[in-house]
């Protein structure tokens, strides 16, 4: 049975429909609709024309924000204000009339790049989105980690700069208003003296052109991500922590700085045990991680891998295995 993995974004909304092997058909791509009313009905149409075209069972949703385990609801969405509150899982089950799970969209994306690794698969994995702000998800033996109330791996929101920039979560200084793409466009507009309006793109290129400031912003948001991997690696000692999303484009020029950093402030050992590597599935890893948890779905069988529900046998979710 074929599955349809959606990654609600602020900009654009990414969709893959799936084989029950996990083999990608179709993808495509929209601008997302500014509103909680037009984005349920955006949705609706995205299940709609996958479930009619590719004859898809099951749908899974990542959308940015905290969402609470014991409701559903989207308690705050930092980068979609109009999500917060939202019974975004309740009201696009009614309407889609398909088995469908509604996940934080950088637990997603680390389920998806998570299995994409070759078996055997590290114990402890935490992936870092870096796009409009930091999404992560860890992954602990298999199973997504959400905590008590379904609110951590907000690593994003962790500190970096205690005399830093406000950001959309009411707080100061988080890792997301320096090393996003806001963040580096922010700092190159600081160093530049400049108000002008550009992208992050435009700050890398500008950096390929051989811009100081340009340098200068995105060495700066390599530093402070190089911190926030020094509170990852004390807090968790993973085995491995991916980083993929728009602005991890820019590759060694962000990951160099970020890894200088992480050198400097953690031991020679807990430095070594940790692999930081650049993503293997780039923008895709959300819609494959919806799609994984999609096919949890499923009734067991021979064309059914999953079980009713995503977040496993209880009610209260507690992680996902291995679909």
């Amino acid at each position: 049975m074929n599955v349809v993995g959606i990654d609600v974004g602020a900009s654009a909304i990414k969709f893959g429909v799936y084989s029950d092997l996990g083999h990608e058909i179709h993808a495509a791509e929209e601008e997302t609709v500014r509103s909680y009313a037009g984005l349920l009905v955006q949705l609706q149409d995205i299940a709609a024309r996958a479930q009619r075209d590719h004859g898809v069972a099951a749908l899974g949703v990542g959308v940015p924000g905290f969402i609470s385990l014991d409701d559903r609801v989207i308690e705050r969405s930092p980068n979609l204000r109009f999500l917060d509150g939202s019974p975004l899982e309740k009201d696009l089950a009614a309407a889609a009339r398909l088995p469908l799970c509604v996940e934080n969209d950088a637990n997603a994306a680390a389920l998806g790049e998570f299995l994409a690794l070759s078996e055997p698969r590290p114990a402890s994995f935490v992936h870092l989105t870096l796009g409009s702000g930091i999404g992560s998800g860890i992954i602990l033996d298999g199973r997504i980690y959400r905590g008590a109330g379904g609110f951590a791996a907000e690593l994003g929101h962790l500190l970096v700069n205690s005399q830093g920039r406000s950001c959309g979560c009411g707080n100061h200084g988080c890792a997301e208003t320096e090393s996003s793409a806001a963040g580096i466009v922010k700092s190159y507009q600081e160093f530049a003296c400049s108000p002008l309006p550009l992208s992050s793109r435009d700050v890398f290129t500008l950096l390929q052109r051989g811009d100081e400031y340009a340098r200068r912003a995105f060495q700066r948001a390599g530093v402070f991500l190089g911190v926030l991997f020094s509170q990852i690696v004390y807090a968790l000692n993973p085995e491995r922590i991916s980083v993929g999303g728009g602005v991890a484009a820019a590759g060694e020029v962000l990951l160099a700085s970020a890894r200088e950093e992480l050198a400097r402030r953690v031991t020679a050992k807990a430095y070594a045990g940790t692999l930081i590597e650049p993503a293997r599935l780039g923008n895709a890893a959300g819609m494959a991680g919806a799609a994984a948890l999609a096919r949890r779905m499923l009734p067991p069988g021979p064309t059914g891998p999953g079980r009713r529900s995503p977040h496993g046998p209880s009610s209260r979710p507690s992680g996902v295995g291995r679909p």
